[in-house]
């Protein structure tokens, strides 16, 4: 009875192995191949076993059926997956019976099914892995001792191995085969024929259960990769592919409305400042300071900006450039509403004697500057504008 508690207990461990799935879609569905080929040194591997067994035999002598004791089991192959759900495996099974006393050396091959990829999909973080196979190979009989062989016939079989993977090169294994075997042997009863006596020959059929827990090491490669050829894949790929280019067509499009956009700005501003030059070409410069022009300083200052000191230059060098005698009264003035009347004064004559040094720089002789004194009043009707030099020509 034992050998049918551990088949059980084999039987619960693989179901209790498919909860741990972690190859499930978003909707649920396990997800299969197809898988790329892995190269020929990938996903091989090697292994060595060692358990129990016991034997069942059938014979046409006087001990029909009996079942020997138990005796040991051992085993050493190797083997490759050719895909995640199919693979085989070449070994060598030693197993003894009747205290080592008779025992069988076969040599099988094996056709291996991984059910739980076959069933539940491939997954790299499955914990325990389900694989029953088919045996045919030969076995040699020994009916004294393990090591003296008498003879050879046929074995077929079937078994499963649970497979737990400790890391990537090494995988902890539980084997059950169980095989059935072509034996004769010479009894210890004589039978008289016609040439006188002759020992018993017995034909006898063994169907040997064993366990074994062993090692199995990984040789290259141990994981499978998914391809993307199935027929849902190209098409998603497809839909991809054409979303994708329909969004580039349209960011190009506007790439290509926005450049021309601004290509539209920077002409009408090109032609606008053409319209410009072409107006300031046309324009009379003699009138331009006809009127007095007015440099501006910001509260509390004497010494102009940048932009109102290029404003002065700019005007005395075109008033300059009428005659070589033109003359400037230069008027300085302050805003009345800050500071006291003694700091507004001074403050004017301040201002009007940095336009008087700036005329000067300009080439223009000292005879022909003149700076009237501030009186005090203020011309313009806002404080800014009164912070401020008057230049007049006379």
């Amino acid at each position: 009875m034992k050998k049918f508690f551990a088949i059980a207990a084999a039987i619960l461990i693989s179901v209790a192995s498919f909860a741990q799935e972690t190859n499930i879609d978003k909707d649920g569905n396990y997800v299969y191949g197809p898988y790329e080929t892995n190269a020929f040194s990938d996903n091989m591997f090697w292994g060595l076993g060692i358990g129990g067994n016991s034997i069942w035999n059938w014979t046409n002598g006087p001990k029909v059926p009996f079942v020997s004791m138990p005796g040991l089991a051992l085993e050493g192959y190797v083997g490759k997956w050719f895909t995640p759900g199919v693979g085989a495996r070449v070994g060598y099974y030693g197993l003894t019976q009747n205290l080592f006393n008779q025992g069988q050396h076969v040599l099988a091959a094996d056709l291996m099914w991984n059910f739980s990829n076959s069933v539940y999909g491939y997954s790299e973080t499955r914990k325990w892995f389900w694989a029953p196979y088919l045996r045919a190979g030969l076995e040699m009989y020994c009916n004294n001792g393990l090591a003296a062989g008498t003879n050879r016939e046929w074995v077929l079989g079937f078994g499963s191995m649970l497979i737990h993977p400790i890391n990537d090169k090494l995988n902890f294994v539980i084997d059950n085969p169980i095989l059935v075997t072509k034996t004769t042997e010479s009894s210890q009863n004589t039978v008289v024929t016609n040439e006188g006596k002759a020992k018993q020959i017995l034909s006898m059929f063994s169907f040997p259960f064993s366990v074994m827990v062993g090692l199995q090491w990984n040789i290259g490669r141990s994981t499978w990769t998914r391809t993307a050829t199935t027929a849902a894949a190209a098409a998603a790929a497809i839909a991809a592919a054409n979303e994708a280019a329909k969004k580039a067509q349209n960011d190009a499009q506007k790439v290509a409305d926005n450049a021309k956009k601004e290509a539209d700005n920077a002409k009408n501003e090109a032609q606008q400042l053409i319209d410009e030059a072409k107006k300031a070409a046309s324009t009379n410069v003699d009138g331009l300071f006809d009127e007095p022009v007015v440099v501006y300083f910001e509260i509390g200052k004497s010494t102009l900006t940048k932009k109102e000191k290029a404003h002065a230059e700019y005007a005395i060098k075109n008033i300059i450039s009428r005659g070589e005698n033109v003359k400037f009264t230069l008027n300085g003035s302050a805003d009345t509403g800050t500071g006291s009347k003694a700091r507004n004064k001074q403050l004017s004559e301040q201002r009007a004697k940095t336009v008087y040094n700036l005329v000067d720089e300009l080439g223009v002789s000292r005879e022909n500057i003149t700076v009237v004194e501030w009186d005090g009043t203020e011309r313009f009707a806002t404080p800014e504008l009164n912070r401020a030099v008057i230049i007049e020509k006379q």
